[in-house]
């Protein structure tokens, strides 16, 4: 099978790429819990009045966690759906031409799906 030098580069870049991505976006997290943390300890309100805010903080981002994951998920559905398309396209064809074509094509397809997926959970 002849795989194409730039796609391979693309690839790497990209690895790195969503890597740097996923870490940057855990430390911001890390970062906003330590920093709610501190702001609700040190802030001068009575202890249920800052239990009913860290409730109510909780579930206001459980709630954006659960539209993102949907999000996700339907971007992965949908990236299935056209990989397995695109896969039964190949098997139908007879031209190894082609068929390496859609291959490569897909690949970039899958590494594109995935990218903004990762891009939709980092704006929560």
């Amino acid at each position: 099978m002849f795989t194409f030098p730039l796609t391979t580069v693309k690839k790497a870049n990209h690895d790195a790429a969503v890597r740097a991505t996923i870490s940057l976006a855990a430390g911001f997290a890390a970062g906003a819990v330590v920093g709610a943390a501190l702001g609700l300890l040190f802030a001068p309100k009575s202890g249920a009045e800052t239990r009913k805010d860290i409730a109510d903080k909780t579930k206001e981002i459980a709630g954006a966690v659960k539209e993102k994951a949907v999000v996700v998920k339907d971007k992965c559905v949908k990236t299935f759906d056209d990989v397995k398309t695109k896969l039964a396209d190949i098997k139908n064809k007879k031209n190894t031409d082609a068929e390496e074509a859609i291959i490569a094509e897909t690949a970039e397809d899958v590494a594109d799906a995935v990218e903004e997926a990762v891009e939709a959970t980092d704006e929560a």
